[in-house]
């Protein structure tokens, strides 16, 4: 009996680490990488959804333009928010010229290399009179990706925050359709000095101006 039990025990055993290392195995071998899209070509929108009761909730929709054969959106005037999307791939056969993505099977975050997709969800909330995107944890914790900048009831732009981008899932060097919202904290902060140096020298000139302007005076005086 105690012979049984212990071939049993071993049997299991050797089972769930074989499972285990199959698994490890898989997963390394099954590995996302990502790569760059012009920012230009593609686009993330909030849209309303009103259910029977008339309360709203918001799909999160992302539309790349492929070709440039025909415009797959345009958007309102750039000075008022929220800007409004108008989609254009509903009025002509858009295979080939226009992507949409409209689910979490067709978009995830990735930060810093890592993919989230299974960790991390997206949604949409209404925070202060604007729709917010929010990356979302299993343990609850929330990231700030992007915003719309106002509320409308139309299809509305969402801007992503600083540091974010959209990329491609890509696989084995071939690109795929999956979206990503991705975060790289290293060029995050290189662009947040880049920036800091430009507001420093911006504010060069005017010291010189006032500078050579008090030379100037004082020149002037001395003379006198």
């Amino acid at each position: 009996m105690k012979n049984f039990l212990h071939s049993s025990i071993s049997t299991l055993v050797t089972t769930i680490f074989l499972n285990i290392y199959l698994l490890t195995s898989a997963k390394a071998n099954f590995t996302f990488d990502e790569v760059e899209i012009d920012q230009n070509q593609v686009i993330a929108m909030a849209i309303p959804l009103s259910d029977l009761q008339g309360s709203y909730g918001y799909e999160l929709i992302i539309l790349e333009q492929g070709y440039n054969e025909r415009s797959c959106w345009i958007e309102s005037e750039t000075e008022l928010y929220p800007i409004l999307v108008e989609p254009l791939l509903l009025n002509f056969n858009f295979a080939g010229i226009c992507r949409q993505a409209t689910d979490s099977n067709n978009y995830s975050i990735r930060v810093d290399g890592n993919d989230l997709s299974m960790s991390h969800r997206l949604i949409l909330e209404n925070v202060g009179d604007e729709i917010k995107l929010f990356g979302i944890s299993l343990r609850g914790d929330k990231n700030l990706i992007g915003r719309t900048r106002g509320l409308s009831d139309g299809m509305m732009k969402i801007f992503l925050e600083p540091g974010w981008k959209f990329t491609k899932r890509s696989y084995q060097e071939k690109v795929l359709s999956h979206f990503y919202f991705s975060y790289d904290s290293f060029a995050a902060k290189q662009d947040a000095v880049e920036q800091k140096i430009a507001e420093i020298e911006a504010q060069i000139p005017d010291f010189l101006e006032l500078d050579d302007n008090l030379n100037r005076d004082q020149g002037i005086e001395s003379r006198q």
